[in-house]
């Protein structure tokens, strides 16, 4: 993992495009700057996992999600660059408000991305179903949660400008079927 301050040379589409939720998530990682992630790989996201490698980002494993948290919140620490982690909806998200909690008291631009139970299992206590955006709300200065795929770009952005804008941490919120299918989208740029 480098740290240094290097250009990056990847790039971003631009324009209204047709394309995957998955690709408009990733696109606007890339768009950030985002080339590390830290989580555990889970079946939450995995059609967006499947294309970090070939964006330029990196999916940094561990064994426990609160590593990855403390691991995210020390990356953004050092680089002074946003520090993101993402999970397993459920018990794997909630293994990161330890290291969520110590990013928000050190002021850290760390983004979690916590996927959850698809929309059509909410509230039917589905697997690994939990609330997550309760679990955050007092150690995080903005929470966004995807409600249709056509949003994806939107809330990725918002939650990494909050981010850095408001030297904090953000969570990003997405039904795990919301990374699927066929969306028209603009990446938006940075607002820093």
């Amino acid at each position: 993992m480098s740290t240094e301050n290097t250009t990056d040379t990847r790039q971003v589409v631009e324009g209204k495009q047709k394309m995957t939720p998955s690709e408009a998530f990733v696109e606007t990682l890339v768009a950030n700057g985002v080339t590390d992630m830290f989580g555990i790989m889970g079946s939450a996201f995995m059609d967006a996992m499947d294309i970090f490698a070939p964006a330029g980002i990196r999916l940094v494993p561990v064994v426990h999600e609160q590593g990855a948290a403390h691991m995210a919140d020390g990356y953004a620490r050092v680089s002074g660059r946003h520090g993101t982690v993402i999970g397993q909806n459920g018990p794997g998200i909630s293994n990161c408000v330890t290291g969520i909690a110590a990013a928000y008291w050190a002021h850290s631009p760390v983004v979690i991305v916590t996927p959850e139970a698809g929309t059509n299992g909410i509230g039917l206590g589905g697997f690994q179903e939990c609330h997550q955006l309760p679990m955050f709300q007092e150690f995080t200065k903005y929470q966004g949660h995807v409600t249709h795929p056509a949003r994806m770009a939107e809330y990725t952005g918002r939650c990494f400008d909050r981010a850095m804008s408001e030297m904090g941490p953000t969570q990003l919120n997405i039904p795990r079927d919301y990374f699927y299918g066929e969306i028209e989208c603009e990446i938006p740029k940075p607002a820093r």
